[in-house]
């Protein structure tokens, strides 16, 4: 064999193996988003009390909803299931308000459920524009839970950082506004890759996306406050699947979250 020859014989070799370590190295660092997406989509349509009971060391349960569950019958859903919260999408972008918000929000204010409303953001848009259109939109009451900001995506015109300083921006408009601390959702990778390790987001409770019900979300974070555990979910009341989701704590505990007034 030519010494040409031998030479490219180990650069394939080389570029094989660093395919490899690669590939190992992105698994290891995406592991748990891959384990949540393995679990999502091995994970099959269940009653909501079918989900409760799986996860039964939890005592406080709750679903969210929006449009795409198109018009809820609330009294179905509340007389057949017992619910303790309902987080229901309000706005999205700088706007969009949910065609289903003004409904959902009239239906629950005079019921033992407990209310929250959040906002879906959109990373190519600008932040104090969305923070007003939710201002606009959203009115809490004595025993609400605080405002909440959905962001799920990242940004195609704008740099993480700039991203993140957008994020801080609206939750600090909304909390001027509100007098409340807001609450963070987002999903497992995009929180452990973007937010975990950028200290000023520590302030704000976090809900989390971890479709795994075979393990909670103590490997990302110990001290979230709801998990969203599934979107397979099955009511009486709503058409199609919904997604269920547990407060970490005992009742009195998610009572000391809410709104005063």
């Amino acid at each position: 064999m030519s010494r040409r020859r031998r030479k490219k014989t180990r650069n394939k070799r080389l570029a094989i193996i660093f395919l490899i370590l690669l590939s190992v190295a992105a698994g290891y660092y995406f592991r748990q988003d891959i384990i949540s997406l393995f679990e999502k989509h091995r994970q099959k349509p269940q009653t909501y009390k079918n989900f409760k009971n799986q996860l039964n060391k939890y005592s406080v349960f709750g679903i969210d909803v929006s449009e795409y569950q198109k018009e809820v019958d609330w009294k179905t859903v509340l007389k057949k299931q017992e619910i303790d919260f309902v987080i229901m999408r309000a706005t999205a972008g700088k706007n969009n308000k949910d065609d289903q918000f003004n409904t959902n929000w009239k239906a629950l204010e005079n019921t033992d459920v407990i209310r929250g409303a959040y906002h879906y953001y959109r990373p190519n848009e600008n932040s104090e524009i969305q923070a007003k259109f939710y201002i606009k939109h959203v009115k809490l009451s004595n025993g609400d839970l605080p405002p909440i900001l959905d962001i799920e995506k990242y940004s195609k015109v704008q740099s993480i950082n700039s991203l993140k300083s957008g994020l801080l921006n609206w939750l600090k408009i909304v909390e001027k506004h509100y007098g409340v601390t807001p609450i963070l959702y987002t999903y497992n990778n995009f929180y452990v890759t973007t937010i975990k390790n950028d200290h000023r987001f520590d302030r704000y409770p976090v809900w989390i996306a971890w479709y795994n019900v075979n393990e909670d979300p103590n490997t990302v974070l110990t001290d979230w406050v709801f998990w969203q555990f599934t979107d397979k979910g099955l009511l009486d009341g709503i058409e199609g699947n919904v997604d269920i989701n547990v407060f970490n704590g005992k009742k009195q505990d998610l009572n000391g979250l809410r709104v005063i007034e």
